[in-house]
């Protein structure tokens, strides 16, 4: 998340904005790429200082097992993610589909080898599948970037002009850097709260019913890696009124995609849970039921920093992020001590709640944006599913 933030978005729109100046485009795809890797040893750093400070706060000293083979995996990921961003500014997202999946594939089957095997199933070997599937996934990422049509500058580019770019890039990302850490934290906090206050048992239990709720929240972010590079161009072309249309419609096809699963959700949660979890973690099933919930408000909060980002307001998107990161801190804190563990559930679904109100007053206010109308392009996206469907 901090490593798509600094780079991402700010190598995305600038790349966007110089299609047709080829230096230009190649210097930035180099200062990136440095970036990247600077990033990777910059975390490698900050994680080896603060590991065992990690391992005695929440009580995991597996840690010091794990992390070693995870610096290694930290440089294969700049590679896979620096090929995906470059992928993402040509609005082509196989390569970005292949890299995820052998990233997850080797993870899955690993576990499932285990399982099948009947071998002991230990961290370090994740941790070893994971730097696997990163690996293989950037190669395949690279793969279909190779052919791409791409703005090709065959001239010497000056390291001069090279760290200029490296200066903007971070000056953009700083903002969203922060947004995304913000974001971290603040879809977050629940847990790392009851893991402090509780322990580690409650953590787990509420974060199978999380598992789940990523599910129903997939979709957000894969419409935002689409609507993002279009929101650059939508407001350099027609300005707010361009944005205006392109946020309602995204949000719309988001919800219209959450709606069912959510349903689902409401009426099966023990089914789900079990399915999902095994009969450890029925217990799982009424925090399931609230946070379902957290999917309806995040195709707005998530489009709105995708508009905001677009446009050139990465800080504002930044101050809103932090604000709803130190509500949630506060919520989670009252309510985990007055509750216990569904506390960190409503404390979660009333930060998202008031941080939703603000969100579409700024949005309002400064692109005439009316969140309701993003309910009226529901249907017209089930017909548009329909239509495919007799198609076929």
């Amino acid at each position: 998340m901090a490593r798509a933030g600094l780079i991402q978005n700010g190598l995305v729109r600038h790349l966007a904005i110089y299609r047709d100046a080829p230096a230009e485009y190649a210097a930035i795809r180099k200062a990136a790429l440095w970036l990247n890797f600077g990033f990777s040893i910059a975390s490698n750093l900050i994680l080896w200082g603060s590991m065992r400070w990690i391992m005695s706060t929440w009580h995991v000293p597996q840690l010091e097992a794990v992390l070693p083979i995870y610096f290694v995996t930290n440089f294969v990921m700049a590679l896979f993610y620096h090929f995906n961003f470059l992928q993402q500014a040509q609005h082509t997202f196989n390569g970005i589909f292949q890299a995820n999946l052998c990233l997850r594939l080797a993870l899955f089957s690993w576990v499932l080898l285990c399982k099948i095997c009947a071998i002991g199933l230990d961290l370090q070997s994740l941790a070893v599948a994971m730097l696997i599937g990163g690996a293989i996934g950037a190669l395949a990422s690279w793969r279909v970037l190779k052919g791409l049509p791409m703005p090709r500058f065959e001239g010497k580019i000056a390291k001069a002009h090279v760290i200029e770019w490296i200066k903007k890039l971070a000056l953009y990302g700083k903002w969203v850097l922060g947004t995304n850490m913000s974001t971290m934290f603040y879809k977050n906090i629940d847990k790392l709260t009851l893991g402090y206050l509780i322990g580690p048992a409650a953590f787990a239990i509420y974060d199978a019913a999380g598992k789940v709720t990523q599910l129903v929240e997939a979709p957000s972010f894969s419409i935002a890696a689409v609507v993002f590079p279009k929101g650059a161009e939508r407001m350099a072309q027609q300005g707010a009124a361009g944005i205006k249309h392109l946020y309602e419609r995204s949000v719309g096809a988001i919800l219209a995609i959450i709606m069912p699963f959510l349903v689902l959700i409401l009426l099966f949660s023990k089914p789900i849970m079990l399915l999902f979890a095994g009969p450890a973690y029925l217990d799982s099933a009424n925090i399931l039921v609230i946070t379902a919930f957290f999917g309806m408000f995040l195709p707005f909060a998530v489009q709105f920093g995708t508009i905001l980002d677009a446009t050139g307001k990465p800080e504002i998107n930044f101050a809103y992020t932090l604000f709803t990161a130190v509500l949630n801190l506060g919520l989670s804190w009252f309510f985990i001590q007055e509750f216990g563990l569904m506390g960190a559930a409503w404390a979660t679904l009333t930060g998202y709640s008031i941080s939703f109100v603000l969100m579409q007053v700024y949005l309002n206010k400064y692109f005439k944006i009316n969140a309701l109308r993003a309910f009226g392009y529901v249907p017209e996206f089930y017909r548009m599913g329909w239509e495919m469907v007799r198609g076929k």
